[in-house]
């Protein structure tokens, strides 16, 4: 587990985000932007330093290449802040089993996590508050690469983002979506599950069936 001693910077980088949050809100910045607004005046390139902590705990989203935007807000609940973590935690897990799993001698990186639905398989696929149409889409492409005798795919993501699932969803049933992005398929809606044992432990499931 971190300790607050073992976090580079932690307390230069807390000072950083209050001041962020203070005086941003939620609309984005640039480090130049922010480093007239913390205390203790630090350089921008040593705002930018922070910034980049920040982002790696989590706190804070680069949205480009000079701006960002607060991910968690003091005001939010100790569980939304746990949903946050958890998604940051869930992409690097993705990330780093599927490099692990190309760099294994004698394996292609084939391997994808799959869940039954009448009698079919579909391929998960994870979504994230900060996902787009079009990096859902290209994570379903690489996944049907790797598998192509799924039915579909299965849009999963915690239940709090069950609205969002679906608007991505929407988006992905369209004819033009091959014209848009990589995926050389559309999909169709089928069926929806929530699954878990708590409230704040639950999770959306929603199967695509290729078209």
């Amino acid at each position: 587990m971190a300790t607050l001693g073992s976090l580079p910077a932690i307390d230069d980088c807390i000072e950083t985000y209050l001041a962020a949050y203070a005086s941003f809100g939620d609309n984005p910045f640039s480090a130049v932007n922010l480093a007239d607004h913390v205390d203790d005046e630090p350089s921008a390139s040593d705002v930018e330093y922070r910034l980049t902590l920040l982002v790696a705990y989590g706190l804070i989203d680069r949205i480009d290449d000079e701006r960002y935007r607060i991910r968690c807000f003091p005001d939010e609940s100790p569980t939304r802040w746990r949903e946050h973590i958890a998604e940051r935690a869930e992409t690097f897990h993705r990330l780093v089993t599927d490099q692990a799993t190309e760099r294994q001698p004698g394996t292609d990186g084939s391997n994808v996590e799959l869940l039954r639905r009448d009698e079919e398989n579909f391929v998960s696929v994870f979504v994230f508050d900060h996902d787009d149409v079009e990096s859902v889409a290209t994570t379903a492409a690489t996944a049907l690469t790797r598998d192509d005798s799924v039915a579909g795919i299965v849009l999963r993501a915690s239940g709090v983002h069950a609205d969002h699932v679906q608007r991505i969803a929407d988006h992905l049933c369209t004819p033009d979506i091959t014209d848009r992005t990589i995926l050389e398929r559309s999909f169709e809606k089928g069926f929806s599950d929530v699954v878990g044992t708590s409230k704040d432990d639950l999770e959306f499931r929603l199967f695509l069936q290729t078209v």
